[in-house]
């Protein structure tokens, strides 16, 4: 049985499970915004239709002009990208045959990225009983056996934040070593308060921070990602990108959406809700539920198999994640987005009738 890589994709899913998928369902494996933008700010239907038949500005460049100014950066420090796993694969082929330390579990991408472009992989783990955290002795360790660092923060699937303070003492300790740091922020705007390792850029020429449009404006499907760095990375970047990698519906999605921060505020507001609330009742009936700081958790059962409970919530309509492609998990957790208060209540409902 090969399960699909990544969440979001429930017809694929439930055939490789070899269920029939039920006539309703709810897809908690995906960690975009479960709260939909105004219909106001949607285009029209002409502007859609112009949009698709215009090549884009190869460079993006009043996007990009957007971004610096949102981020305080140059422009010459922003990089476009068609999703951040286009990002992704630019790192790796830019860091091909390097020595890769990655900071597990965390996103699968990072690992087979690298791993198609020759590189070798040296990984520290956290678990349940740290926490999730890492040790000093541990990142000192990876600093030293390795030329580049992928970072997820806030973590996925764990949830989990590093605080600033570990964050900068662990570039400082990098920048001695002349390691590379990539930080991966692509669920940073669910995060209340947020803090970007974006503003330490001129400290940290080894820094690279990688962000997403995707999972906060319902750009999934246009795909929108960037890349900010010191302007030589970026421009060794672009040398390895294809043309024409941001579309014109994408670049003019983005320009649309991006000034939304009433929509913002508000979506971090009702997730954190959401979260604690769905937390302290699902701890309360037994489960454990990762410390997560976004929009989704980790979950365990009690007691009882895992596989099992997979099985009886594709059963019931309800998708999670599953996490046996995430090193050090294995299929022992199972990751939940958080979404609105009736789509999580629906899931409640099931925790508590379900039976180990």
């Amino acid at each position: 049985m090969k399960l699909p890589a990544h969440g979001a994709n429930p017809q694929q899913l439930y055939q490789s499970v070899g269920l029939s998928i039920p006539d309703e369902w709810i897809d908690f494996s995906v960690n975009t915004n479960p709260f939909p933008p105004p219909l106001a700010v949607w285009p029209t239907q002409t502007e859609f239709y112009q949009w698709a038949m215009e090549y884009p500005d190869p460079s993006a460049s009043e996007l990009k002009r957007y971004l610096a100014r949102m981020e305080q950066l140059d422009v010459q420090q922003i990089l476009l990208g068609n999703g951040a796993s286009q990002c992704i694969d630019l790192l790796a082929q830019l860091f091909s045959g390097k020595r890769i330390g990655i900071a597990e579990p965390t996103f699968s991408e990072y690992r087979r990225a690298c791993l198609a472009r020759g590189c070798e992989i040296v990984s520290i783990m956290a678990d349940e009983a740290s926490q999730w955290m890492y040790k000093q002795e541990d990142w000192l360790k990876l600093i030293e056996q390795t030329d580049v660092i992928f970072l997820c923060q806030p973590n996925n699937p764990t949830g989990i934040v590093m605080e600033p303070q570990q964050l900068r003492w662990l570039l400082e300790k990098a920048e001695q070593k002349r390691t590379v740091v990539v930080i991966d922020e692509a669920f940073i705007p669910f995060c209340e308060p947020s803090f970007t390792a974006i503003k330490w850029l001129d400290f940290f020429p080894r820094l690279i921070v990688l962000r997403s449009l995707t999972k906060m404006y319902h750009l999934a499907g246009v795909r929108v990602g960037y890349i900010a760095a010191h302007h030589e990375i970026i421009e060794q970047l672009e040398a390895l990108q294809p043309p024409w990698s941001i579309s014109q519906v994408a670049q003019q999605l983005a320009l649309r959406l991006l000034p939304m921060n009433e929509f913002v505020v508000h979506t971090k507001r009702m997730i954190a809700k959401e979260r604690e609330r769905m937390t302290a009742a699902l701890r309360q009936l037994g489960y454990y539920v990762s410390p997560s700081a976004v929009n989704f958790y980790l979950l365990r059962a009690p007691s009882g198999s895992m596989d099992r409970l997979f099985y009886d919530l594709l059963q019931e309509g309800f998708i999670p994640r599953h996490t046996k492609n995430f090193m050090g998990l294995e299929g022992r957790y199972l990751r939940f987005a958080v979404r609105s208060k009736r789509e999580n209540d629906q899931l409640l409902s099931f925790f508590t009738r379900w039976q180990p």
